[in-house]
């Protein structure tokens, strides 16, 4: 099987070029999940089924994540977004077996939504994950002047934490390609109820600001320490509602809530609210939202630097 360099834009490959380039034959996938095995057994849905592994390559074994495709067109909507989509925050597909399988590297610390509650996440480092997905949404979204991307189903559990807790989103399966600006129409929406775009009922179709609106669900999780649920926009309407009676502090783990500057949290909770705008039109950009949560977290770092100052010269004193 061919190699590819990382230097190579393979944007300007054809497709098969580029499956050709990933390819790996099917008995290094069973060696590398044991036959899939039921023990490497992740997960399943419509649309893979999951498995973990480790894979030989250039003499070292790399954690891998195996999916077995069970709808094509998911898959070569994912690999072809995966050939033009090149970013340091956004996962990219390791080796695949032209359509059937996708191989992707296994990160340390699997996705976001197993540490929204609890401490293990601080809210300087939840700050800094938000601004990093802010960061590979704003890309997509200007992936070419007259273009963008849409992810079409932003969640928590979609965005994965490497051993040094940087995180990267995947889930590109149903992407969406097209003209800026302009409302593209699907047939069905195939993301998370809890974070789709309140338009869409009205619509029928996406357009970027509705990954604007995912995204601000995910900030409210962020905040709150907790998982979005409840039917329909449940959770985003509780979000709206405690924003908007000033009440916020109520639904923030104490903990955390100890750690913020205060202007820091204003500006993270504004720019939260103003994502779940039910108007498109109303919702910031991701080049706004990248700005005010790079300020956000500037301000948090001041503020920890401070109070790191104030607590040593306590000691010494």
């Amino acid at each position: 099987m061919s190699s590819l360099s990382s230097e190579q834009d393979t944007s300007l490959m054809s497709f098969d070029d580029y499956v050709r380039s990933l390819c790996i034959y099917t008995n290094e996938i069973e060696s590398a999940t044991n036959n899939f095995a039921d023990e490497n057994f992740i997960s399943q849905n419509t649309f893979y089924q999951v498995y973990k592994g480790q894979l030989s390559h250039s003499g070292e074994l790399i954690d891998i994540v195996a999916r077995k495709c069970l709808q094509r067109s998911v898959a070569t909507n994912e690999i072809m977004m995966s050939k033009d989509i090149k970013h340091k925050n956004i996962v990219s597909i390791f080796k695949c077996w032209y359509t059937d399988f996708i191989i992707s590297k296994h990160e340390a610390n699997e996705s976001l939504d197993k540490y929204l509650s609890g401490s293990t996440l601080t809210w300087i480092q939840r700050l800094h994950i938000c601004v990093c997905i802010a960061d590979a949404l704003r890309y997509i979204h200007n992936i070419k002047d007259d273009e963008c991307v849409i992810h079409g189903n932003i969640k928590s559990s979609h965005i994965l934490l490497d051993h040094n807790w940087e995180p990267k989103l995947k889930g590109f399966g149903f992407a969406i390609r097209g003209k800026k600006h302009h409302l593209h129409l699907i047939s069905e929406y195939k993301g998370s109820i809890e974070y789709m775009d309140p338009a869409y009922e009205r619509t029928g179709g996406l357009t970027h600001k509705s990954d604007v609106f995912s995204f601000g669900v995910v900030f409210f999780e962020v905040l709150f320490g907790r998982k979005a649920d409840g039917k329909n926009w449940d959770f985003a309407r509780l979000a709206r509602s405690h924003y908007k009676a000033g009440t916020l502090d109520a639904m923030i783990n104490s903990d955390l809530r100890q750690q913020m500057n205060e202007h820091s949290l204003k500006i993270f909770s504004d720019t939260a609210y103003f994502c779940l705008n039910e108007g498109g039109a109303l919702r910031p950009d991701m080049d706004q939202i990248f700005k005010k949560l790079q300020e956000a977290l500037e301000l948090q770092q001041m503020h920890e630097s401070y109070v790191r100052s104030s607590n040593h010269l306590k000691v010494n004193n």
